[in-house]
Order: structure tokens, then sequence, then C-alpha cells
């Protein structure tokens, strides 16, 4: 009887040892639709307001443009 838990249990162990090598293999070449892009998730957490940043970056460059066309049309009255 004990035999055949130890029988059971590295079965099952090599089952899971072997699927999840499968698994990992199949995400690294893309298969089966796997497209795990861990590299670009950890970008976004290291610049969480990269996006806003640029957005502000945008306004600041417009609102810059607007004062100098309104201070010129002021000096051209």
């Amino acid at each position: 009887m004990h035999s055949e838990r130890i029988w059971i249990v590295l079965v099952l162990l090599g089952v899971i040892l072997i699927g999840s090598n499968l698994v990992m293999l199949s995400m690294a070449r893309g298969m089966r639709g796997f497209k795990v892009d861990i590299f670009k998730n950890f970008k976004d957490a290291s610049q969480p307001w990269k996006k806003e940043d640029e957005g502000l970056v945008e306004l600041s460059k417009r609102v810059s443009e607007l004062k100098a066309n309104k201070d010129r049309d002021e000096q051209e009255k």
C-alpha cells in the first residue's frame, strides 16, 4: 500500500513538471496565442505616470505658444 502511494506521487510530480515545462516552452515560443509581455508590465510599473507626464508636457507647450501669440498680438496693437 505504501509503495502504491509513492508511485502515485511520483507520477503526479512528473506530470506537473512536464506540464509546466511545456507551458513555459509554449509561452517562450509564442505558441497557442500565449503572448505574455512581462517586461512591458515591469516598464509600466517603473514609470506609472509616464502617459500623464507626456500629456502635461504637450499641454505646457500649447499654453506657451498661446501666451507667445497673445503677447505678440498685444504688441502689434
